[in-house]
């Protein structure tokens, strides 16, 4: 039997004749057309495929974390222009993120990025952020800390704006200014083995759990490389199977959803046969992504 067609290993030509590989090519497409999704299962299986990377890499500044409300949206948008019967899966994506806002006393420590900034370094944390670029600001000293809390939290009537991810338990600080002063004081704090609790209207941005278990009983929502997901949509649509692809957040525009429904069996062979040897280094399930990576808000 013929192997399926793959890129060459290492870029090495291949060294099989042009007789050869045109019976190779013939057979391969002969198989794909007598039995599809035999061979869309053998294909995805034995494709080369490349890793997804960090979805959601850290940084000081939150706009460059994963979005869940930016991804939903996106994805939403596509399946919505791909006509009525993936309607129903781009409504659900639309109601699966949610906020809510708690007035709570919040410990500045657990602040890890803020909303803005000019500086454009990609810095992993407000620590590496402070010791590059607020050097000249004085905090080794209790009068410091006092002047710094003062001045950037020192109303006593105000309620100031923090968001909590519970996708990943992070927290960020809703900046109107240069956040300098702010990592200044972080920086005391670390060094001093201090804290500082604030008054904070705390946006918590939350994934309603009953609606993505509906949606991964309807759908699977498979996060892949671009080209990849291409490749298997062409595959399965040739077996007859309905597929779309759907796009991911506006930052990794490398990244798509190839999105399936369940209510075929051929498409659970494909899917398991796809899953079991890139899963999860190059294939990610959305809806398990989301029903995994959740920290809850400690409303007290």
């Amino acid at each position: 039997m013929a192997e399926l067609d793959s890129p060459s290993k290492n870029g090495k030509k291949n060294n099989k004749g042009p007789g050869l590989v045109d019976i190779e090519t013939w057979f391969n497409l002969f198989l794909q057309k007598l039995f599809p999704v035999w061979y869309c299962v053998r294909y995805v299986a034995e494709m080369p495929m490349e890793y997804l990377g960090d979805i959601n890499p850290k940084s000081f500044l939150c706009h460059r974390w994963l979005s869940i409300s930016d991804v939903n949206h996106a994805a939403a948008n596509s399946l919505e222009h791909a006509g009525d019967s993936w309607k129903d899966c781009a409504g659900l994506l639309r109601k699966i993120h949610r906020t809510k806002s708690y007035k709570r006393y919040l410990s500045i420590r657990n602040v890890t990025a803020v909303q803005s900034s000019v500086v454009d370094e990609n810095y992993e944390s407000l620590y590496e952020y402070g010791e590059a670029e607020c050097k000249d600001i004085p905090n080794h000293h209790a009068e410091h800390f006092d002047a710094l809390s003062f001045e950037l939290f020192g109303d006593k009537t105000k309620h100031y704006p923090f968001v909590y991810r519970e996708v990943d338990g992070r927290y960020y600080y809703r900046n109107t200014e240069e956040p300098r002063k702010f990592a200044a004081l972080l920086m005391h704090c670390r060094n001093k083995q201090r804290d500082l609790m604030v008054k904070a209207d705390i946006e918590v941005q939350s994934v309603d759990m009953r609606v993505v278990e509906i949606m991964r009983s309807r759908y699977w929502l498979l996060l892949m490389k671009r080209d990849s997901a291409y490749q298997i949509a062409y595959l399965v649509r040739a077996a007859k199977i309905h597929c779309q692809i759907a796009e991911f957040e506006w930052r990794r525009s490398d990244l798509v959803f190839l999105v399936l429904r369940k209510d075929d069996y051929r498409t659970a062979q494909i899917v398991e046969s796809m899953v079991r040897r890139h899963f999860p280094r190059s294939v990610m399930d959305w809806g398990r992504y989301l029903c995994t990576h959740n920290i809850p808000f400690r409303n007290r």
